[in-house]
């Protein structure tokens, strides 16, 4: 049985995630698919490669992850089939795999340009449906990924957001991204941080370092340490993102209190 995950920014409104599911089915009618997300912000590559890098190393080994946040369909953009980790990954080549390649020395990427693959009549607006779908089904088909194209040594990759140290106490950082309660993931996992500490956030000082999301007062700023292992700005009872006016790729700072 072959599993085929599929994340996009198509939204559930119109046609596109089924036209995609049916080419895919067209090719491999066994394949069994799981839905990822297609929430994704449009055109939001950054959040794209953040949600992916959180869900594919649950599936099991030989899993195809079909990853299509493409605002640069249609252009000279590459197609990506790539391996790590024991997983395949279907994508265009815009960095939505960022993560990935940050996760594993064997991520080996393969520049599709084997059009004999493709689903004809092509369209300059749908290669989700015309490329990269035919090319995740003829994967789950266990042809080679050196049947599609030549390696490609350098992919595009995302300038991941790293912690910075702005003077002697005070910690940079950055929102990774806001999940669907609001809650703002940063990229400070608790090792980062000392013992004692405020976080500097959309003009408020957080405190709060709790637990759970129950824990705190209605309506109070609070941190935890999410389920990613990052550290997470939340409000009980409420959402984080609005009550801050922050988004993915918001900057906070840390102070340690007793600096």
């Amino acid at each position: 049985m072959a599993i085929i995950t599929f994340l996009s920014d198509f939204g559930l409104q119109d046609h596109f995630v089924a036209a995609v599911k049916g080419v895919m089915l067209s090719l491999n009618p066994d394949v069994t698919f799981v839905d990822i997300s297609h929430q994704i912000p449009p055109q939001d590559i950054f959040t794209g490669a953040f949600t992916l890098s959180q869900a594919y190393s649950y599936f099991p080994s030989g899993t195809i992850h079909l990853a299509v946040v493409d605002p640069g369909v249609g252009t000279a953009r590459k197609v990506l089939a790539a391996t790590a980790g024991g997983h395949y990954f279907v994508a265009p080549d815009n960095g939505i795999l960022s993560y990935i390649i940050d996760a594993h020395e064997d991520f080996t990427a393969y520049e599709v340009t084997a059009d004999h693959y493709f689903r004809k009549p092509l369209s300059a607006t749908f290669h989700a449906r015309d490329i990269f779908a035919p090319v995740a089904a003829w994967i789950s088909r266990r042809i080679e990924l050196h049947q599609l194209g030549p390696v490609l040594k350098s992919p595009v990759r995302l300038q991941i957001p790293a912690l910075k140290r702005v003077r002697d106490a005070l910690i940079q950082g950055t929102i990774l991204a806001v999940d669907h309660f609001g809650n703002l993931i940063t990229n400070l996992k608790p090792d980062d941080v000392p013992a004692s500490f405020r976080i500097l956030a959309g003009q408020k000082e957080i405190t709060g370092f709790r637990r759970t999301y129950s824990e705190g007062n209605p309506g109070e700023l609070i941190v935890i340490t999410g389920s990613t292992g990052y550290l997470e700005i939340a409000v009980r009872a409420g959402s984080a993102a609005a009550t801050l006016n922050l988004k993915a790729g918001s900057p906070i700072g840390v102070i340690p209190i007793n600096s």
